[in-house]
């Protein structure tokens, strides 16, 4: 049975719980992480997160925007000595074509392979893979290169938005169901086609409305990769800040609404009775 652990991006503390100097420190973030009960954090490498991590009993995930003018081995041997498990990448931009979005991939997965550090491309807004065509055809270009699947995260808002999809959501963004249920990272974040991230509470506190075709789809997606083939699933229970214009004025703090999700996750994971936490 597959065993199901969620992770926090450190981005969902910006200016938490106030912009200025009553914003947390990274310690009190790392912390405040652990006794919310996830089981890891994701952050830059090169900002002391890995140590952090290391001291409070989490996994270090790191994350970066790559492209052909960085040093890769470089980065991901830098990653590793700071304890990261994993490095998730926005691999090159928008207008990165088909034929060098494959050459940076098949540089990643050298230097993968070369330092022994497991690396996943996401599918993320302003990227090489930012619609479900350029990551099948990404992939499919990888697999013939290298004989190998590409190592994926997914985070299907930025499809959501990209592709302008209605629900049920699954309809379009579950169709290459290997792809998906083989892949062990999943950032897991409320939207809906217009938004890429929507609201998790409503101002009173309770479940917000609009969450509803989101459930329906991420239940569906939580049983695919329950059939899966991993023995360990990740999932960030995302919610993007106030700052960058994620989160609005208007909805509850983020990290509130990333601790509410993240039991709301843990709760359709077990409502399968084969599933199984820890």
């Amino acid at each position: 049975m597959t065993l199901l652990r969620t992770f926090a991006n450190l981005w969902t503390l910006w200016d938490h719980p106030a912009a200025g100097p009553d914003e947390w420190s990274l310690e009190q973030k790392v912390s405040a992480i652990k006794s919310a009960g996830f089981d890891g954090v994701m952050g830059d490498p090169g900002a002391g997160v890995g140590a952090l991590a290391r001291e409070h009993g989490l996994k270090f995930i790191a994350c970066r925007r790559l492209d052909d003018s960085d040093d890769m081995p470089a980065l991901l041997a830098q990653c590793r000595s700071e304890g990261a498990m994993a490095l998730q990448v926005h691999l090159g931009t928008h207008d990165t074509s088909a034929e060098e979005a494959l050459a940076l991939a098949m540089r990643l997965y050298a230097a993968a392979q070369e330092v022994g550090l497991e690396v996943v491309v996401e599918t993320h807004r302003n990227s090489c893979i930012e619609t479900l065509e350029k990551t099948d055809a990404l992939g499919e270009d990888f697999r013939v290169a290298t004989g190998k699947a590409l190592p994926l995260v997914f985070d299907f808002s930025h499809l959501a938005v990209v592709m302008d999809v209605q629900p049920p959501f699954a309809r379009t963004l579950l169709t290459d169901r290997w792809a998906v249920f083989s892949a062990r990272w999943h950032h897991l974040r409320p939207f809906n086609g217009q938004h890429a991230q929507i609201p998790v509470l409503a101002p009173d506190g309770s479940l917000a409305p609009e969450m509803a075709d989101w459930l329906n789809f991420v239940a569906e997606l939580l049983r695919l990769l329950q059939a899966g083939p991993r023995e360990e699933l990740w999932v960030c229970p995302e919610i993007g800040p106030l700052r960058g214009g994620y989160n609005l004025a208007a909805y509850a703090a983020s990290w509130r609404q990333a601790v509410a999700l993240r039991h709301l996750l843990l709760e359709l994971w077990a409502a399968n009775p084969a599933a199984r936490t820890y």
